[in-house]
């Protein structure tokens, strides 16, 4: 499908390497992920991205490849003629249509690179921009206004026929946010409503600067997206505070997973050293224990409850009570990260 209008480059056509392991299509150009081969324009571990371009997002480094001169771009370019991605984010179409449509991509830089931050960094950046990265993460759900536009696509095909559709449409997403509110409104008053009872004392986030650490206590669950804005830190330990005890889930954001050029979280330590000292100190139980995911994982998590696996950018692992306290596990989380400080 070749992708047509004012500024577009009819030569490069919309093409989606499957992360399934399918081929990506000859001389290809990669964004956002990475494929094994080509030129790659990314800001995922071990990108092929020419220095001059890097940025924090990979739309920033696509947005910058847009402004270089013709023949800048048709060096690095060589032969290629597709531009592939290999998974499905906001990330990823902010990257596609700076490619493919860089004048439209230029003239919504802006909204672009606030809805990327908010997709993949899970933080609050503006409120246009959370809602055009629900809209690209929903646009194909129940409650889609254009759900038809996707009638009879299979699952192995439904991340293409998307972005396909996003960059053919980009306009009506980026202009015209409103008439897909139906996907955004209600998580984006949740977590505007958590942000603001958060400021207002509701969340207690003792944060220890030097090692990149927060441990915020709520009373109950709070969205993902609330903890990480309101934590002030890159390691964030998430406590839960009930009537029948606290309940645990740290996690390393996805910031210090990617290669990022203005600002550098600390580096990751394998959290299941941490999870071994935590397994020391908690009394057996019969159905629950310590777990930690490795990390090479994008979001890894250190959590107390029955062991279980976790899709990128999803939270629902289950948590139980822990016999520790607040105070004995965040200090366990100090004496661990302070070994590298």
């Amino acid at each position: 499908m070749f992708c047509t209008g004012p500024g577009d480059r009819p030569a490069t056509r919309l093409e989606l390497g499957h992360a399934a392991g399918d081929d990506a299509p000859p001389a290809h150009l990669s964004v956002d992920g990475m494929t094994p081969t080509g030129p790659n324009l990314s800001h995922w571990p071990g990108n092929r991205t020419p220095p001059q371009w890097k940025a924090d997002l990979s739309t920033g480094i696509a947005l910058r490849f847009a402004a270089a001169s013709d023949d800048e771009q048709a060096a690095f370019l060589g032969d290629a003629t597709h531009v592939v991605n290999d998974h499905y984010d906001t990330d990823g179409f902010g990257s596609l249509l700076a490619v493919l449509r860089p004048d439209v991509a230029a003239r919504c830089e802006d909204r672009l690179l606030s809805a990327a931050t908010v997709g993949d960094f899970g933080v609050w950046h503006t409120w246009r921009g959370f809602a055009i990265d629900r809209i690209v993460r929903d646009l194909a759900s129940a409650d889609s206004p254009i759900l038809g536009a996707f009638h009879g696509v299979g699952e192995r095909d439904l991340a293409l026929a998307r972005y396909r559709w996003l960059v053919e449409h980009a306009e009506a997403v980026l202009d015209n946010t409103g008439g897909f509110r139906a996907l955004y409104e209600e998580e984006m008053a949740l977590v505007q409503q958590q942000i603001d009872e958060g400021l207002r004392g509701a969340l207690d986030a003792r944060r220890t600067p030097e090692l990149g650490f927060s441990a915020v206590r709520t009373d109950g669950a709070r969205h993902r997206m609330t903890v990480n804005t309101l934590a002030g830190a890159w390691r964030v330990l998430h406590v839960l505070e009930g009537r029948d005890g606290a309940r645990y889930r740290y996690h390393d954001r996805t910031e210090s997973w990617f290669e990022l050029v203005t600002f550098q979280p600390q580096p990751r330590r394998d959290l299941r050293g941490l999870r071994d000292v935590l397994r020391d100190l908690e009394p057996a139980q019969a159905d629950a224990w310590w777990h930690a995911d490795p990390p090479d994982t994008p979001i890894p998590e250190l959590y107390f409850g029955p062991e279980r696996e976790q899709a990128y950018g999803e939270v629902t692992r289950e948590l139980w009570p822990s016999a520790l306290s607040p105070e004995r596990v965040e200090r366990a989380c100090l004496d661990f990260f302070a070994q590298t400080a």
